[in-house]
């Protein structure tokens, strides 16, 4: 007698597979046939061909290059006065991003390997991540301009900054995850972690991508004061000039995003993994944006002051609405003087207050006399040059055994002076009191045209001051006045 379950007859339908799990598929949303190479696998845009993909890569790689000199040109020549943009220097990096995945692409049309494919899948998902967060940046300097309050308070200030921070993090975490993948190839349990870690990583990516239109949106929706002007252009330009940036880069990710989620088995003749949709919403509108900003001008329309800090330092209005208690103490803490902040800060109708106590590290006397020889200072060096300033003679020490002895001592006696070497000027009038006997000086008559009929004494030229000395007196020429002068005792 035979025991074993009759077989399905000529004609029969086939007898149900005992595994249900082997009849609808492996999990991780393989096909039945079993776990396919990650190499094999169906990308966006296909593997790259010789006849369409070759020329078509290597005209989006020169248009790539050519926006990153665009932009570092446009980064250096602002730097070069004062005016540094590192948002500039941001979309140079995401140009040579996807001109390495041209490059790669460009080898994998001609070798098919699995370093090759790695390597241009990792510059492929971790490119566009680079304009999100200058997008992100745009959005919070918007932000900060229509509501400086809600732009500047400490809870968005640290969440956008954990969000760039995010940036690089999740790049590692994408790069890593595609490279476990390529290197599993069988591995069902690794496959499907590395999946899910992929999956998370642009999920996140399209988190970031959506997140300045989200908060732009929303703080538009909402009155408030008349925003802050900075940069050069109105507000609406600068708005209009991110959502078209942001919504090409979110259709680009949504079409990665699907064809991640949704995976299809090789050869698959879906539109979404079509080269049309791939260099579409890829490169082109990549481009687009790249290419959007420059012509804008981002680095003047996006410009803000260096060291803004709170609300009012975009636009340079000094007269702000108020200040928080933390930006009264940040403020108190910029001016570097000792100082202590009181706990109490509450007053009356629960106003919060700020009491600081500040401490003089210097006296009065010390400033005014740094002053002084400050003045004294810039008076000289205004005179001469800083090469030329002699530095007064040290003082001689007194040390205290000096100092008691020149208290026993009596005060020194002027010192004599002595004769030989004596300066002093003689006294004139004595001088010619000696020479003429004791008689004073006296002026001699001059004789004169009229005084012959009364004086007897008529005009002689002989006698003319000018062609004969007059002395004083009736004294002797001056040899006898030089011989007298060494006679006398002028002491």
């Amino acid at each position: 007698m035979n025991n074993n379950p009759p077989g399905p007859g000529r004609g029969d339908p086939p007898l149900q597979n005992a595994n249900p799990q082997a009849q609808a598929g492996s999990p991780g949303g393989f096909p039945p046939m079993g776990i396919p190479d990650p190499v094999d696998g169906a990308f966006l845009g296909g593997v790259p061909t010789k006849s369409l993909d070759l020329p078509l890569t290597i005209f989006f790689m020169i248009l790539f290059i050519l926006g990153a000199y665009v932009h570092l040109s446009i980064y250096r020549r602002n730097a070069k006065r004062g005016h540094k943009f590192l948002i500039s220097d941001l979309i140079f990096e995401f140009c040579m991003v996807r001109t390495v995945t041209c490059i790669f692409r460009i080898t994998w049309s001609i070798v098919t390997t699995r370093g090759v494919v790695l390597a241009a899948l990792i510059t492929e998902n971790a490119g566009a991540v680079v304009l999100f967060a200058v997008n992100i940046f745009f959005a919070q300097r918007l932000v900060r301009s229509i509501h400086p309050r809600v732009g500047w308070c400490t809870a968005f200030g640290q969440f956008t900054l954990f969000l760039l921070f995010s940036v690089p993090a999740i790049i590692v975490l994408n790069v890593t995850s595609t490279i476990i993948t390529f290197l599993s190839p069988g591995n069902l349990d690794r496959l499907e972690v590395t999946d899910d870690l992929v999956k998370f990583g642009t999920g996140w990516n399209m988190f970031l991508a959506v997140f300045p239109v989200i908060v732009v949106a929303g703080s538009l929706c909402f009155p408030g004061p008349e925003p802050e002007k900075f940069g050069s252009g109105s507000t609406r330009v600068k708005v209009a000039l991110l959502f078209s940036g942001a919504f090409l880069l979110i259709t680009g990710h949504a079409i990665r995003l699907y064809g991640l989620v949704n995976k299809m088995p090789p050869g698959t003749d879906s539109i979404i993994y079509g080269k049309a949709v791939f260099y579409t919403t890829g490169f082109m509108f990549e481009l687009i944006v790249v290419a959007a900003y420059a012509c804008g001008r981002v680095d003047l329309r996006f410009h803000v002051p260096n060291g803004s800090s709170g609300p009012g330092d975009y636009s340079g209005n000094k007269d702000k609405s108020g200040y928080s208690v933390g930006e009264i103490e940040r403020l108190i803490d910029d001016l570097e003087v000792p100082h202590q902040i009181m706990r109490e800060r509450k007053g009356a109708e629960d106003m919060e207050m700020v009491f600081a106590i500040f401490f003089a590290t210097k006296k009065e006397k010390e400033k005014q006399s740094d002053e002084s020889l400050d003045d004294k200072t810039i008076v000289e060096g205004e005179s001469q040059q800083p090469s030329e300033v002699l530095l007064p003679d040290r003082p001689t020490r007194v040390t205290r055994r000096q100092t008691v002895i020149d208290a026993f001592k009596g005060r020194p006696p002027p010192p004599e002076m002595e004769h030989a070497n004596d300066q002093t000027y003689p006294d004139i009038t004595d001088f010619y009191i000696q020479i003429d006997d004791g008689k004073p000086p006296h002026r001699q008559t001059r004789p004169s045209m009229s005084s012959e009929p009364n004086a007897k004494q008529g005009y002689d030229p002989r006698y003319h001051p000018r062609t004969q000395q007059q002395y004083w007196g009736t004294s002797p020429p001056y040899a006898n006045e030089k011989e007298a002068m060494k006679s006398i005792d002028l002491r």
